[in-house]
């Protein structure tokens, strides 16, 4: 959903800067694109991200592989029926419950989901507390959206008020619990910042819940005062810009990413100030694109080129010079919207109406830019981190083509003939052991096999192990 959530909003706002006036677009559309890129694009990585993830760090894995693929089809359609529904001409009360059922439904499933726990969990570490309160708020929200939407709707959209505390509480209580939870977690490894400080997070926690009263009684002070207490708390408590005690890892991606998601933080910052004055023209709109956009999106397109690829069977990102683009330009256009928005929707700087804009398709070509190099990273052949020296006649059939699937072929046509028709192998079946049932010299098979992992192996390990 990252793509209609972008797309949109690049619509809107050009339409809004054509006329110079907010009503120049519908409430119905804005919604829809803010729907679409928060509970679309955030919750939809989020989402995915915990069911791997989570369950792993507490020792064990998710209830149900399957279940979660179902979740993915409810939540992907629950948020696309609300975008269509939200950019029709008239309104659709069904649709708008029946996607507010399923996304509900889904964030009942991912509690579920991801309390499994193993012998070996650690209790008390700093992540989980944030992770589990931006949960069980994203479920209490969701459940406040369905009733929402049970009301007599007159326009594609929910009423203006309601809705707009919505949004804010999910930005705070779902939102930046989560992302403080997993930088707790993936920092010290990545960035090589210091253990993160359970107190800290603690109370960064406690904070939350006070911001989540200003936001309910529409208390720009209150909110605002505690989210910026929060926030500093949070950047306190996770040592960001303290010095550093390790090296952050950089291999295989550009080398400056722990800067921007530094950065992130600056941006969140700058959220939760620009929430003083969420009452004047084009406030709102810089503190939530702020938050989004800068805080949100530039510690995804930070850390997830890092961490994405070795989830998917370790690969290696395909290009560090997309990444650095896509920082840079999701950086810029969001500078030029947080800094242009409220001087134009205020009547301050007229000539402002002409940069928001370029600041959306300066973003729209970062968010393009980075989905294409994770696309190109996912297409590339699953890479080999081990070269010829290490195939040996000790290596586990079973291993090899689920790890490799292509090898299958290869075994196949060099002799091992049993296994081409074979529905299930013997997790401890070795390759010699196949080789000499069928009769087959195990030096042949080893080195074919030298030859596929050798062609596998990403560009640093060739070079090291002298394969061309």
């Amino acid at each position: 959903m990252i793509l209609p959530g972008t797309v949109l909003g690049v619509w809107n706002l050009v339409g809004i800067s054509s006329q110079r006036e907010m009503a120049a677009v519908s409430t119905a559309w804005i919604q829809a694109h803010g729907h679409a890129q928060f509970f679309g694009w955030f919750g939809t990585f989020i989402i995915g991200i915990s069911l791997y993830t989570f369950p792993k760090f507490r020792g064990s894995a998710c209830r149900s592989i399957p279940l979660a693929w179902i979740m993915w089809v409810m939540w992907s359609v629950g948020v696309g029926l609300r975008w269509l529904a939200g950019v029709q001409n008239v309104a659709i009360p069904a649709a708008f419950r029946i996607s507010s059922a399923l996304e509900l439904g889904v964030a009942v499933l991912l509690l579920w989901q991801v309390t499994a726990s193993g012998p070996k969990q650690r209790k008390g570490q700093a992540w989980e507390a944030p992770i589990f309160a931006g949960f069980t708020a994203l479920l209490l929200l969701l459940g406040w959206q369905l009733l929402l939407t049970m009301r007599p709707l007159s326009s594609p959209s929910l009423p203006a008020l309601p809705n707009r505390i919505l949004i804010s509480l999910a930005v705070w209580t779902f939102g930046f619990p989560v992302v403080v939870g997993y930088c707790a977690k993936f920092f010290p490894g990545l960035l090589g910042t210091a253990v993160a400080n359970v107190t800290g997070i603690h109370l960064t926690l406690g904070l939350v819940a006070i911001a989540a009263v200003g936001f309910a009684l529409d208390s720009a002070v209150l909110a605002g005062s505690a989210t910026s207490i929060a926030v500093a708390l949070a950047l306190w408590s996770l040592r960001v810009f303290h010095p550093k005690r390790g090296n952050p890892k950089t291999t295989g991606v550009y080398r400056r990413y722990p800067q921007f998601a530094r950065l992130a933080y600056v941006w969140l910052a700058v959220s939760a100030v620009l929430g003083f004055g969420v009452s004047r023209p084009g406030m709102l709109g810089a503190s939530r694109h702020a938050f989004t956009v800068g805080f949100l999106a530039t510690l995804i397109f930070s850390i997830g080129p890092r961490i994405l690829p070795s989830f998917l069977n370790s690969r290696k990102l395909w290009s560090a010079r997309l990444m650095r683009f896509s920082l840079v330009l999701v950086t810029a256009g969001c500078a030029l919207r947080v800094i242009s928005e409220p001087l134009a929707y205020g009547g301050i700087v007229a000539s402002a109406w002409t940069v928001l804009p370029v600041s959306a398709f300066s973003e729209l070509a970062a968010v393009l830019l980075f989905g294409f190099n994770l696309a190109m990273t996912l297409a590339a052949p699953i890479p080999s981190w081990f070269g010829r020296k290490q195939v040996n006649d000790r290596m586990s059939i079973y291993w090899l083509i689920s790890s490799y699937p292509a090898t299958r072929k290869i075994l196949v046509d060099n002799g091992l003939v049993t296994l081409g028709g074979a529905d299930r192998v013997p997790k401890s079946l070795s390759l010699g052991e196949a080789a000499r049932a069928d009769e087959v010299p195990p030096e042949i098979l080893i080195e074919k096999l030298g030859d596929f992992f050798e062609s596998r192996l990403p560009r640093s390990l060739r070079q090291n192990s002298g394969a061309v």
